[in-house]
């Protein structure tokens, strides 16, 4: 919800689709959900641009560098142009009352100006609306560059928004393994020819039914993607549709996105990580490996020079084609909806941002203000994961990050398997320098029942700082003592209270003291010698427990309400009959009801203040990015949303400044572009490469194989960068 002084802005909603270059390659629009998003690919530290609509957006057009065009579901056609202030809406029409399925643009034949665009649209019928033949069908309708509207045929509506493409007239569509393609006039859009192909199953008995996927166009070329991996391509399309000889393509194992170049090179990227490229004549494809994650979307630039990837940690990568290298990766806020996403906190040395999963192993810092991916941390220590396949009866087992606790000198995770019955990993992280230059100090094989961490955050606490409590919910807690060479479990501080089921445990508090919610009861609890101080009977279920930032009162939410006990007195301060979540940070104290989030007094009880978000809140982190600049950043079922002020003054290490990476030695000058002065960071990414120090170079093979770049684009670099001259030192 918005006010005079606050506003709420999404920073995930759902996975980036929808994907268009601009005809300069200078822009990139993306959508999610009700935003289309305006990305500089050149402008460095330009942050994204956010176009609002009332309903989702199934598709963005460039009509040119300088003006866009958005389809909604709900049949509203806008049209934005570039000015001072980014693009602003300069007009918008609704053009149909019937949900749009997709869209497509193509330049018109009956304008004299070359910039004009044809928006073709897919049209879903009402249920009361039918055909001739009395089957449930989509309209295929057209919008002429002079603004009129009509229909031109219909389609079967058993076919998804994947698997249609218009392109040069011609209209294709595909159902399970049938191919469809009508060739239409360029005047009048009469039907020309119809052609039909169906492709053979080639699949195991026994195993799911194959079926074409996708469909890609571009010209006179027809490609399909088919889920068992294969690619078929038609050259002849205009003239023959699809009764012309195929060529076919068997390089992956299970489906894929896909797009063909004016020149009939064929690009197909999925889940094994890899952008292959196949052109006739070649047996085997030219290959971009070792991609940060599977890809999830491909779209191709006008000139066919360049490609943008979505991977699915919902990443932007844009590749330049002649070298098949990547040219440069897009700032965004990593989310994979196939990771677990169960962490989600703050860092005591990192206050200011949000810690949360992001790619499947991963957890990230995020800046809530930029919504922009700051840092990452490789926990699992794997490579890059394949992608789902299990839609061809490929399960592939990995570990995943599940919970997370953090200190100013350490970092311990607990980790467990996805798609297999295995033991979860307790790791333990010495922290160098900032928040995830890590060390691995140990890494131990747990229960798969041991699911909570516990560390002393207090950065005063000297005593407690290197103690660790895991806990499992059979009951079990565990102490741990760290040092920077090893980690050894004191089994004689193991405690199991009643053998009974462990809700929730709280942080460490600077004297040593900890709590274990039990059922209906919470165990106070001394982690010096693990005595039982005292047992407070909440007579409900806990959900559970937090410490107030006085390491005094300890807050309990149950099913029933919320309880204030003062561990040092032993004593209910006070008692709230109502079901509220809670969250305790730096900040304060807060409730959550539904939408509403109201911060309490932890001694009184007594409501501070509210805040009032759009969907109800399922979890919450609250941060001061200012001098009271409280920023409200809430887990709900429709994304990530925050509530922030209007205007904030961001950091400079949160600019959301693009990433260029035009040679392998400028990405590692970019990485510690923030520790340099603002006259060194303006100046340009050769400059920055000369005066880069040689130890940096070295860096270049510390990380892990998957990263590294093809050797043929290293090689040439590294001797023109022995060939230079020392850099200048002052």
């Amino acid at each position: 919800m918005e006010n005079a002084e606050r506003i709420e802005v999404t920073l995930v909603d759902q996975p980036y689709s929808n994907l268009v270059i601009s005809p300069n390659n200078g822009l990139l629009s993306v959508t999610t959900g009700t935003l289309c998003e305006i990305r500089y690919l050149e402008k460095s530290g330009a942050a994204r641009q956010l176009l609002k609509h009332d309903s989702n957006v199934v598709a963005a057009f460039f009509q040119s560098e300088h003006r866009l065009i958005t389809v909604t579901e709900n049949g509203e056609v806008s049209e934005f142009e570039a000015g001072e202030r980014g693009f602003e809406k300069k007009s918008s029409k609704r053009v149909t009352a019937f949900p749009v399925v997709c869209a497509f643009a193509q330049k018109s034949s009956s304008s004299d100006t070359s910039k004009d665009l044809e928006i073709w649209l897919v049209v879903e019928k009402s249920a009361d609306v039918t055909s001739s033949k009395n089957e449930k069908t989509y309209d295929v309708c057209v919008i002429g560059a002079n603004g009129s509207f009509f229909k031109v045929l219909e389609i079967p509506s058993d076919c998804r928004k994947e698997q249609i493409s218009i392109e040069n007239r011609v209209v294709s569509y595909a159902h399970r393994l049938d191919v469809h393609s009508i060739v239409l006039k360029d005047v009048d859009f009469s039907v020309i020819k119809e052609t039909k192909f169906t492709a053979k199953n080639g699949g195991h008995e026994g195993g799911p039914p194959h079926e074409i996927e996708r469909l890609a166009s571009n010209g006179n070329y027809l490609v399909a993607a088919i889920s068992d991996g294969r690619i078929l391509q038609w050259s002849n399309l205009r003239s023959a549709g699809v009764s012309d000889t195929h060529h076919r393509i068997h390089w992956h194992k299970v489906g894929i996105h896909v797009a063909v170049t004016q020149f009939g090179n064929v690009l197909s990227a999925g889940a094994e990580c890899v952008l292959a490229r196949h052109s006739k004549g070649q047996k085997e494809p030219t290959k971009l490996p070792r991609l940060a994650a599977p890809v999830t979307g491909l779209v191709l630039s006008d000139d066919s020079s360049t490609c943008a990837l979505v991977m699915e940690d919902n990443s932007i990568h844009t590749v330049l084609l002649a070298t098949m290298a990547i040219k440069s990766l897009v700032s965004t806020l990593e989310y994979c909806p196939r990771s677990l996403n169960t962490v989600f906190c703050s860092d005591p040395l990192r206050p200011r941002d949000i810690v949360m999963n992001g790619k499947p192993g991963h957890i990230q810092w995020f800046d809530a203000a930029t919504a922009y991916t700051l840092s990452k941390m490789h926990v699992t220590l794997e490579n890059t994961i394949d992608g789902d396949m299990s839609s061809r009866g490929i399960k592939c087992a990995f570990r995943d990050v599940l919970t997370v606790a953090f200190t100013q000198k350490l970092v311990a995770t607990i980790e467990k398997f996805v798609h297999f019955d295995g033991e979860n990993h307790l790791r333990f992280w010495k922290r160098k320098g900032n928040a995830t230059d890590t060390v691995l100090v140990a890494s131990i094989a747990v229960p798969k029942d041991v699911v909570m961490v516990a560390t002393c955050q207090t950065p005063t606490a000297s005593r407690f700082v290197n103690t660790i409590i895991t806990a499992s919910t059979s009951g079990t807690l565990s102490v741990w003592d760290y040092t920077e060479k090893e980690v050894l479990e004191d089994m004689e501080r193991s405690r199991n209270w009643q053998e009974t089921e462990i809700r929730d445990i709280s942080m460490i508090q600077a004297n040593g003291k900890f709590v274990s919610a039990h059922g209906q009861h919470a165990v106070l609890w001394s982690v010096k010698n693990m005595k039982i101080i005292d047992v407070l009977s909440c007579d409900d279920d806990i959900l559970k427990v937090s410490f107030a930032a006085d390491e005094r009162h300890l807050i309990i939410s149950t099913k029933k309400g919320v309880i204030c006990w003062d561990t040092l007195c032993l004593l209910v301060v006070w008692r709230i009959q109502q079901r509220v979540g809670i969250h305790v940070g730096y900040t304060g104290c807060y409730a959550l009801d539904g939408p509403q989030v109201m911060k309490f007094d932890a001694e009184s009880g007594r409501v501070l203040e509210t805040v009032q978000f759009s969907t109800p809140v399922e979890e919450l982190i609250v941060v001061e990015k200012r001098q009271n600049a409280i920023v409200y950043v809430a887990k709900t079922a429709k994304g990530i949303l925050c509530n922030r002020p209007r205007k904030i003054k961001q950091s400079g290490k949160s600019n959301g400044a693009v990433t260029d990476l035009k040679t392998p030695f400028s990405q590692l000058a970019r990485q510690n572009s923030t520790t340099t002065t603002p006259k060194s960071t303006s100046s340009s990414g050769d400059q920055q490469f000369v005066r880069q120090p040689r130890p940096e170079a070295a860096r270049l093979f510390a990380g892990p194989v998957y990263q590294l770049p093809p050797i043929s684009f290293i090689a040439p670099l590294f001797i023109e960068k022995s060939l230079l001259p020392p850099p200048v030192r002052s």
